[in-house]
């Protein structure tokens, strides 16, 4: 986890920023009163303190005393977590990196930095940034999307799955993102993975559905919505077991009661 440092706008190009305590993010604009913000693919600048480690020694001291021209300034994040095609989750925010740096480098001040080592993208959701904030980088793959699915990170799945992902995707032990959010509790990362079209009968190596995993943890409400998406009562585990005999083991009576008046 990282921390923003400094948020930093201005209401012209070409100078140094003014730091404020707090901002709003726009949504495929940037930051509100930055003049940045637009409808191209550089509306918002974050810079990594650790990049400053790539600064000459001959540049550092005109570097550090130079005022900010990045927007959002944070530590706690490896550079090399920021590449290209990956996410920032800033606040409220989240930012898609678009770019590495500027196509022309500036050679004085902060800018010889953060002209090469800025990272540069667009706001795919916006929300309010606060000095202090935590920063957190996710990467555009099925590792980083089923990490979000098991922690109920409902925003950035939902980037994810707009960006493409597939509803789908498996982890090692071949269990689907929707058993693992089904299993968890996370109901609303449930009906995002349904609205793109999960599969609800999907079977993991073991042979357990999303409705078998979430039965056995007593989720009435996830039981519910998977019943009316067609989740299959009658399929079996490797081991022989169905939902409802899950939701017996587990001694859920709520669960019980909603799969035998389905007609289990």
């Amino acid at each position: 986890m990282g921390r923003v440092l400094a948020i930093n706008i201005s209401p012209v190009k070409g100078i140094e920023k003014n730091s404020i305590e707090q901002v709003e993010v726009i949504e495929g604009w940037g930051l509100k009163g930055d003049a940045h913000g637009g409808d191209w693919d550089r509306q918002v600048s974050i810079f990594p303190v650790e990049s400053l480690e790539k600064v000459p020694p001959e540049k550092k001291e005109e570097v550090l005393n130079g005022g900010y021209t990045e927007n959002i300034t944070i530590a706690g994040i490896m550079p090399s977590d920021l590449a290209v095609g990956n996410f920032v989750s800033v606040g409220d925010a989240v930012i898609k990196i678009l770019h590495i740096g500027k196509d022309k480098f500036k050679e004085h001040g902060r800018p010889y930095i953060v002209s090469r080592e800025g990272r540069f993208g667009r706001v795919v959701k916006g929300g309010l940034i606060r000095a202090g904030d935590a920063a957190y980088a996710y990467s555009d793959s099925e590792a980083s999307f089923l990490q979000c699915v098991q922690e109920g990170n409902l925003p950035m799945v939902q980037i994810l799955l707009d960006e493409g992902m597939d509803p789908d995707a498996r982890d090692n032990y071949n269990a689907t993102a929707l058993m693992l959010a089904a299993r968890n509790g996370h109901t609303p990362v449930v009906r995002a993975l349904l609205n793109k079209g999960a599969d609800v009968n999907a079977k993991s190596q073991d042979g357990i559905t999303a409705l078998m995993a979430t039965t056995y943890m007593g989720h009435a409400g996830i039981v519910e919505m998977l019943l009316a998406e067609g989740a299959d009562t009658t399929m079996r585990s490797a081991s022989g077991l169905t939902a409802l005999s899950l939701a017996r083991e587990g001694k859920h009576e709520a669960v019980i009661r909603i799969l035998e008046s389905s007609g289990t």
